[in-house]
């Protein structure tokens, strides 16, 4: 493997970043993807819990 310096790597890893975000905020249909992927993963349900007062 090519030795790269610290610098080197983390200019690459924030380009890298900054292209990715870039991608995702203006690619609506890659956004609405994520977002349906998050909700059908758990991450962001919306389940709502009624509180169960009948043992008071």
């Amino acid at each position: 493997m090519f030795s790269q310096s610290l610098f080197a790597q983390l200019a690459r890893m924030g380009l890298l970043l900054i292209i990715t975000l870039f991608g995702v905020h203006h690619c609506q249909p890659l956004l609405d993807s994520l977002a349906q992927q998050a909700m059908n993963g758990g991450c962001h349900q919306q389940n709502t819990i009624e509180p169960n007062y009948s043992g008071l």
